[in-house]
């Protein structure tokens, strides 16, 4: 995960004194790795038959870093993901194996209007999104001079996610695949041309898509009321499917969403759960089905993906992985296939504060073609949602055309200025 989070003064002009200390910052983030401890530690691969990815708990550290540039937050734009916002995270050197470089790399940078960019990476092998935000609200907690909530404290015991003796798969896993094959290797960057735009929907806008979802709903289970997760998701699938064109209208697409198991093995998992929790739901269609059926059609297909990850499904992927012993399984690759890739951060917070007021934006600073992120949305916000997505460059000019044409409904879009190069001024 790499993702700059950005404040402006409310007053403008150059920073003001205390505003985003630096020792305010350092001093509270090492109070929260005292808890949350497992993130000051180093990744290590295990040294018997397993070959598994182990956590050593050294205590190393992390990395902090403080710079400077001469720009301005608002010649960033709305902060689109693009090569240039990779300047705002930390850099290591990755040549030196896994046990080498720090697992949560922290940069401050101070922006000649005043304005601050928390850029941060992290290791998503130490936990998921909902782990890697109750870190970064307990260090925001700390910076503000309060303790941290009980919530929030890490739970470390994973073996609670310890597959079955013996391993005992129970479904077919079409999520994961043991061998990477021609069709699913990524091309080389260079041979795709992307774009990548950051799209918003009003709450108004919505509200229309889900009363044409649910038009056809008939009271029962499957058929109920479509939330805004199932609409928007179904919504944006038909769309990039029909803007790719492709020659071939029966090439089968899939849809892949990411899934938080805490909530659904039983019992529920303490909602400190520190680690990996993240399941994968697989959509199958045909292009010509997504062209030609209903918003409430495609929204059931993807209810009934999510609804099958139930306890007994979540523990049958945990005994599939654990006997396929890990070494050849994967997810399959996204980027330049016919498929597309949807991550939710919209029920996450929409940014911390840590002493000094919200952020303007949350953003990842890097995507890739076939992906969708639903973005978190500020507290004064109307309850629109926005989102960040990348596809080939010209299937993004008819998604978007798409988007707008699509039963009136209208797709607001936010264009960035030329983003400037930092290298030389940080």
């Amino acid at each position: 995960m790499l993702q700059p989070y950005s404040w402006r003064r409310r007053d403008g002009g150059a920073a003001a004194h205390g505003f985003f200390n630096g020792r305010v910052l350092k001093e509270s983030l090492g109070q929260a790795l005292v808890t949350f401890f497992p993130v000051a530690g180093r990744l290590a691969q295990a040294q018997d038959e397993s070959g598994r990815f182990e956590i050593d708990c050294n205590g190393q550290g992390v990395l902090f870093v403080e710079a400077e540039t001469d720009v301005t937050i608002s010649e960033l734009g709305d902060f689109q993901p693009a090569p240039e916002l990779m300047q705002l995270v930390p850099q290591v050197d990755f040549s030196k194996g896994i046990s080498s470089f720090p697992l949560l790399l922290v940069q401050v940078t101070r922006f000649r209007c005043g304005g601050v960019c928390l850029g941060i990476g992290y290791q998503h092998a130490i936990s998921d999104g909902k782990g890697f935000y109750n870190l970064l609200t307990a260090w925001s907690s700390l910076a503000r001079g309060l303790s941290v909530a009980t919530n929030l404290l890490p739970f470390l015991d994973r073996t609670i996610l310890r597959s079955r003796s013996p391993p005992s798969p129970t479904w077919q896993h079409p999520e994961y695949c043991e061998s990477i094959d021609e069709e699913q290797q990524t091309p080389p960057p260079s041979a795709l041309s992307t774009s990548t735009r950051i799209l918003s929907l009003s709450l108004d806008q919505i509200m229309r898509l889900k009363e044409k979802a649910n038009s056809s709903t008939n009271g029962d289970d499957i058929n109920r009321y479509y939330t805004t997760y199932e609409v928007l998701t179904a919504h944006i699938w038909r769309c990039v499917t029909v803007a790719r064109s492709f020659a071939d209208r029966n090439q089968p697409v899939t849809l892949h969403v990411t899934i938080d198991g805490r909530r659904r093995f039983e019992p529920a998992l303490p909602p400190g759960y520190f680690g990996n929790c993240l399941f994968h739901a697989v959509v199958a269609a045909s292009t010509a089905e997504l062209a030609s059926e209903s918003l409430h059609r495609t929204a059931g297909r993807i209810r009934r993906a999510i609804r099958r990850s139930d306890d007994e499904y979540m523990r049958s992927s945990i005994d599939y992985l654990e006997r396929a012993g890990g070494s050849t399984i994967r997810i399959p690759g996204i980027s330049g296939s016919p498929h597309l890739k949807v991550i939710s951060w919209a029920q996450l917070p929409f940014g911390q504060d840590f002493g000094w007021g919200d952020p303007i934006f949350v953003r990842p600073a890097c995507s890739w073609e076939g992906s969708c992120l639903l973005l978190p949305k500020p507290r004064d916000e109307d309850g629109g949602l926005s989102f960040s997505i990348c596809l080939e460059a010209a299937a993004m000019e008819r998604f978007k055309g798409l988007l707008t044409t699509d039963d009136s409904t209208v797709l607001s879009t936010t264009t960035a200025t030329s983003l400037p190069r930092l290298d030389s001024r940080l």
